[in-house]
């Protein structure tokens, strides 16, 4: 499809609370494309994560990926990726980290937050199937960064 700018603060795009995905049809396929071409494009720094709001689509869809540790150096990254459609989330434990974070939207500034070290999250996939995924750690941080946008 296409790599798409991403918005960049004080747009006011980044505040604006994202509608709900009702419709599951092709044109969904066609965001959920634009939306991993742009995090593919990610350089300087590379993303982990994008939300549809970041495109310019005010809809509750973000793409999360979910690294493993290769052998050696010299392999390439190794990531799960999860495109999340109106994702909740249903738990978060008490144990908190305090952590470094980066927004793509946010260029060359980096802060500590604090989160809850392990969540459960139910969304939808593109075909509109009901999931559930428990995350802890990294990919944690990084689910609930994403639906924070």
């Amino acid at each position: 499809m296409a790599v798409l700018p991403i918005i960049k603060i004080p747009d006011q795009g980044l505040k604006k609370e994202t509608e709900k995905v009702e419709d599951f049809s092709e044109d969904l396929g066609g965001i959920i494309e634009d939306l991993r071409d742009t995090l593919n494009a990610a350089s300087n720094p590379e993303g982990v994560g994008l939300s549809a709001n970041q495109i310019g689509i005010s809809k509750q869809i973000c793409i999360v990926r979910k690294f493993t540790k290769t052998k050696t150096p010299e392999d390439p990254k190794i990531f799960k990726e999860y495109v999340m459609i109106n994702p909740k989330i249903t738990y978060r434990s008490k144990d908190e980290e305090i952590d470094w974070e980066g927004c793509l939207s946010v260029p060359n500034t980096y802060g500590k937050v604090s989160r809850p070290q392990k969540i459960r999250v139910k969304y939808k996939n593109e075909k509109g199937k009901q999931k559930s995924l428990t995350a802890k750690g990294f990919t944690a941080r990084v689910i609930q960064h994403e639906i924070d946008h």
